[in-house]
């Protein structure tokens, strides 16, 4: 086996960790550098609940329907933890980012002492640092503002504290107890983590723990998950009885189970690409498969020590644990799987230690740094790419600032007024975030709002005075509003005012008017 000397050198183990988090935060900050985020309507929805915490004062306990479903709901975590970067910076999305890079960079810290724990050796527990921190998925999602992406923290954690109960360290109960009601609390979806920790326990059988110990597990898990229990128990258990008919009801329950296990063999190897060579996705399962062999070849080996070959099995565990909810049915959005990434991360590490040799393990290691570092760089600006299609140009917030930099810019510092058609229709909270935030703090002053009433806290912008000289019709070329819809608003500015101008910036059709109808206006 690879010996490098590092037992007696724990500093320069301490540097090269701190290397690591200085090239992953420089890739995240390349990657949001230009405001290149996502701020779509969950984006959107959620920047407003942090808003009611933090301007407002109010405390939500029930999250976010997921799709709508007003009968079933994610955690609020996420917007707890956004509060700190919205109160130092007033609600700057650039903040939040920030904020959210940092934790979703922390999570190679925590892979690498988890691999540590695991295996016993400092060579794996670094090669899946680096690997987590390079992850061109991880790097996607750091930028990405909602509530799954604290996954990236909260996962990797409910893992570590698992293994560490198993290895005798009481603490590990108590910790894998409050990241696993965290896990949910970031998305809902990360409940078949709970089975999959019956599962750990029948086959690892640690420790019963004593009753004082499991006492203290359950309120933790009790208090990391509070509101979600509070949520169930306001709305008449809606979301416990949605889960249980979700396999007669859902329409993802809809798929065979042939075919839920294609979707997730198929989404499972783009999840090898993401985080090892993301240029191949269709090379994905062939990554997948060469990784698993490597990692599961000392199974067979009768000098692999029993330690190891215990840590291989919980390896696979936290690999294939998703496999549990095709129980149900399968999601096909992007997150999903978003609590595979340190999984992949620990599996690959531990399989390029494997091939023994300096030789063998650093080309490998430099051609995955490599693929995703490279991508990262090459696609400056086109966050929303990332993303299957689940976005277009107009969530692209660069694109929606250059909007509100325009409409100033073209009222020369005069009162003005706006217009939108924008999704979901007649709701307008992107505009109203952003120019409370963007364009009150770079401009001065914010646009009167000729659109229909809003409700608070969508309601950031005045209502038009009506005496504004211009006014400007936003309208968003997204595929999912209907064209009738954008032309009922060209027709409606057209009886109002006289085109001046007209602009296509990003994925938004930009149309200043001079106001010449007053009258029906008041």
């Amino acid at each position: 086996m690879l010996k490098i000397g590092f037992k007696k050198h724990t500093i320069v183990i301490i540097l090269i960790l701190l290397s690591l988090l200085a090239l992953g935060g420089w890739l995240r900050y390349e990657n949001i550098r230009g405001f290149n985020l996502v701020f779509d309507f969950d984006q959107i929805e959620d920047a407003f609940y942090t808003y009611k915490i933090t301007v407002d004062h109010q405390l939500p306990i029930i999250g976010r329907a997921i799709y709508g479903d007003p009968r079933l709901h994610h955690g609020v975590l996420f917007f707890y933890y956004n509060v700190i970067p919205f109160f130092f910076s007033g609600g700057d999305l650039i903040a939040s980012a920030y904020w959210n890079s940092f934790f979703n960079l922390l999570s190679a810290v925590i892979l690498f002492f988890l691999s540590k724990s695991i295996f016993g050796k400092k060579l794996p527990a670094l090669l899946t640092a680096i690997l987590a921190a390079v992850s061109f998925e991880a790097i996607k999602f750091a930028g990405l503002l909602f509530n799954e992406t604290t996954a990236f923290t909260t996962v990797p954690l409910f893992y570590f504290g698992l293994w560490s109960y198993f290895k005798n360290k009481k603490w590990g109960l108590v910790l894998s107890a409050i990241f696993l009601g965290l896990s949910i609390e970031s998305s809902i979806s990360f409940i078949y983590l709970i089975p999959i920790t019956l599962i750990f326990w029948l086959i690892f059988k640690p420790k019963i723990p004593g009753l004082k110990l499991t006492i203290l597990s359950l309120i933790a898990f009790t208090l990391s998950v509070s509101t979600m229990i509070l949520t169930e128990i306001k709305l008449n258990f809606s979301g416990v009885k949605t889960i249980l008919t979700l396999s007669a009801n859902s329409p993802e329950a809809r798929f065979t189970y042939p075919e839920r296990l294609n979707f997730f063999i198929h989404d499972f190897g783009k999840q090898f690409s993401l985080n090892l060579y993301p240029q191949r996705l269709d090379l994905g399962l062939l990554f997948a498969v060469t990784v698993i062999l490597l990692s599961v070849y000392p199974l067979i080996q009768r000098k692999t020590i029993k330690e190891e070959k215990r840590g291989i099995y919980f390896l696979l565990l936290y690999l294939f644990s998703p496999l549990v909810t095709l129980i149900l049915g399968y999601h096909q959005k992007p997150w999903f799987l978003i609590g595979l990434p340190g999984a992949i991360a620990l599996i690959t590490g531990y399989a390029l230690y494997r091939l023994k040799k300096l030789i063998l393990i650093l080309p490998v290691l430099l051609l995955i740094v490599w693929g995703n570092t490279n991508l990262i760089l090459a696609r400056s600006h086109k966050n929303y790419e990332l993303f299957d299609n689940v976005y277009d140009s107009t969530t692209d917030l660069n694109s929606q600032l250059q909007v509100i930099d325009f409409t100033y810019q073209q009222s020369n510092g005069e009162p003005f007024a706006i217009n939108a058609v924008t999704y979901p229709l007649y709701y307008n909270g992107m505009w109203a975030y952003l120019y409370n935030w963007y364009g009150k703090n770079h401009f001065g002053y914010v646009p009167g709002w000729l659109g229909g009433d809003q409700l608070h806290p969508y309601d950031l912008l005045p209502k038009a005075t009506n005496k504004e000289k211009y006014f400007y019709l936003l309208i968003s070329e997204t595929g999912r509003i209907p064209e009738v819809f954008k032309n009922k608003g060209r027709t409606w500015a057209q009886d109002h005012g006289k085109l001046i101008e007209q602009k296509t910036i990003g994925g938004f059709t930009v149309q200043k008017f001079m106001l010449t109808n007053q009258e029906k206006l008041d």
